[in-house]
């Protein structure tokens, strides 16, 4: 399986939709069969990139591999490296940006090792020092247009720690804020937070409860 977030909806690639766990018979739910053609798949990120009425979309093909494959065909993947950093204390290193809450995440650059990139993304994001990079936690994916142009944004996330310690936020990048604070007081209902990130949230505490 593969979940795709367009405009916060999730597109979940899959041979059988029934093993997604999640409620089929929802009416803002659409399930299909993929055709083998790309006018289809297009037709379903078309209608994910215009209405965001719906609760998810899900796309069913005997072979995942060329399911997925031809989904990629049809965008730049870039890569990118985050991690959901925790202090001793418990709290999370969030930071605030455009109107979302968000975790410190980036480009991973030519050449450089996915591990490496988070750290120095988180540093240059927060101003974090000592991040220490535990467990790999789990890949999202996003799509974005720029200029008609389709990005797919596949990113790589960890678990890390580092001491509490004053952050500065990377204003350049148009971060309005680096934080500690606790997820239960994020107040999604006034600053939203990127659905994405509630999965990597959900990963690890997932991955503590196995510990």
């Amino acid at each position: 399986m593969m979940k795709i977030y367009i405009q916060e909806t999730p597109l979940y690639l899959c041979e059988k939709a029934i093993d997604l766990g999640i409620d089929l018979d929802h009416p803002k739910v659409l399930v299909s069969k993929y055709t083998g053609k790309t006018k289809h798949l297009l037709n379903h990120i078309d209608l994910l990139e215009k209405n965001d009425k719906m609760k998810a979309v899900v796309l069913e093909y005997q072979n995942l591999d060329i399911l997925v494959g031809d989904f990629l065909n049809l965008f730049k993947v870039l890569a990118a490296a985050g991690a959901l950093v925790t202090n001793e204390a418990g709290e999370y290193l969030m930071i605030h940006r455009l109107g979302y809450w968000d975790l410190p995440k980036g480009k991973v650059e030519k050449g450089e090792a996915i591990r490496a990139a988070a750290v120095r993304e988180i540093e240059e994001e927060t101003g974090a020092k000592k991040v220490l990079l535990k467990n790999y936690l789990l890949t999202t994916f996003h799509t974005y247009k720029i200029k008609k142009k389709r990005y797919l944004k596949q990113t790589f996330w960890f678990s890390a720690t580092a001491p509490t310690q004053d952050l500065v936020a990377q204003a350049e990048e148009n971060i309005e804020q680096a934080i500690w604070m606790s997820f239960d007081k994020i107040d999604v209902g006034q600053d939203p937070i990127y659905r994405n990130i509630l999965d990597v949230v959900e990963a690890a505490l997932d991955a503590a409860a196995d510990a």
